[in-house]
């Protein structure tokens, strides 16, 4: 389980102070411009962000919001949704799940929002009422279990149960034939997977010799490198924040001891290049495109948006797959908006997008994810991937910008 999945990041001001003047702007107007000079037709339209913002694992979404306040900088910049400018509302829950209900409470009630999109760890406080409410949840990151039990959910790329799957695929892949895995303290949902991992490799004719569990805040990880050395593990997954994971791979590399690390979804940031013990030593998986591609019209086009409205993000070390996967949420609400002409003649609303979202079929949102396909009353989890791998100091996608997809 990758320690992302519960992990934290600092709430981003500059992101949120935008949102605020957004509405600002929106009150004063009913057809406002856009940063570009593009004008509205349509009343604004408001998504709300829930967030586990802050905690010992923040080095994996330290980066997120402003990701997503890009996308809408850049949809509003040529005449938002539909016509309509997007507003986003940031919220941090702070890893307390009555904090993170009473935050839905006011996104949906007081703020109106028409969408949530889920970073929380806490998402199962407050994911029934949006269901209540009607408000689809769509996208965010690759966290949440509620992905594969809620219709409401809508994934934007490759969901929690492939995770081991594809983990014992990375293995096979560069021929680790005996597996170890250092968990996060910080989520039950890390030790809950353990079973899933072992019952994953065995179908694949691998073996898990070594498993336990650590935490961001422990001084040292020498003890279980070396266990893991002496159980002669080959692939090690590291299921913790990035930061975690490139000092697991230091003090092992001190003792000695050079597996091939398996890393997926936010565990991986482009500091990972010149971490000691990586290069060439390195396997991951991404939910959506590689964070680092940049040779495609979609990945150029978040790159491009990234250093207008939010360069802090590209130059961060902790620069990764969340921030992919935030642009590609915002992607998949302006494509459900999209389907269902949504906002034609009046607000855009929830109903609206989740009509949207049911008339989404083999999507790859322009080549920014795996197919994606949304049926209604039903949860509709995603079975796909994109490898990665560090050569010579740099990231490589041993197949570029396809997906992955075994079962299909």
């Amino acid at each position: 389980m990758n320690a992302r999945r519960s992990s934290a990041l600092t709430r981003f001001s500059g992101a949120l102070g935008a949102a605020v003047l957004a509405v600002t702007l929106a009150s004063c107007s009913s057809t406002p411009s856009g940063s570009g000079g593009a004008s509205f037709t349509g009343a604004p339209v408001s998504i709300g962000v829930i967030c586990s913002c802050t905690g010992a694992l923040a080095s994996s979404m330290a980066t997120s919001p402003q990701t997503y306040q890009a996308w809408a900088d850049e949809v509003d910049a040529h005449g938002g949704v539909n016509g309509h400018k997007v507003v986003v509302i940031s919220k941090n829950d702070a890893l307390n799940p009555g904090t993170a209900l009473a935050e839905a409470h006011e996104l949906i009630d007081t703020d109106h929002v028409v969408a949530l999109v889920d970073s929380s760890t806490e998402d199962t406080a407050w994911s029934s009422y949006a269901s209540q409410q009607g408000v689809p949840i769509v996208g965010g990151d690759a966290q949440s279990t509620l992905q594969l039990t809620d219709s409401d959910l809508y994934a934007a790329g490759e969901t929690i149960d492939g995770f081991f799957v594809t983990y014992a695929y990375a293995a096979k892949k560069v021929g680790a034939t005996n597996i170890g895995n250092l968990y996060c303290a910080e989520s039950p949902s890390c030790a809950q997977a353990v079973a899933l991992l072992r019952n994953t490799a065995k179908a694949l004719n691998l073996t898990v010799s070594y498993v336990t569990e650590i935490s961001a805040a422990q001084p040292s990880y020498t003890a279980a490198c070396l266990a893991a050395k002496q159980a002669g593990v080959t692939g090690l997954l590291v299921g913790e924040a990035v930061s975690t994971d490139q000092v697991v791979a230091q003090q092992c590399s001190a003792q000695g001891y050079f597996p091939y690390y398996i890393e997926g979804d936010g565990a991986i940031s482009k500091s990972f290049v010149n971490a000691p013990g990586l290069d060439q030593h390195f396997i991951g998986f991404e939910q959506d495109v590689p964070f680092f591609l940049t040779n495609t019209p979609g990945t150029k086009l978040m790159n491009d948006s990234l250093q207008k409205y939010a360069p802090s993000v590209l130059s961060s070390p902790n620069y990764g797959e969340e921030n992919t996967q935030m642009w590609v949420s915002g992607l998949l609400f302006q494509e459900a908006a999209k389907k269902a002409n949504a906002g034609k003649n009046g607000p855009i609303t929830s109903a609206q997008i989740v009509t949207g979202l049911h008339l989404i079929s083999n999507d790859t949102l322009g080549g920014m994810a795996p197919p994606l396909t949304f049926k209604a009353n039903q949860p509709n989890p995603v079975h796909c991937w994109f490898w990665v791998t560090i050569q010579n100091h740099k990231f490589t996608a041993p197949n570029g910008a396809t997906p992955i997809c075994p079962s299909s």
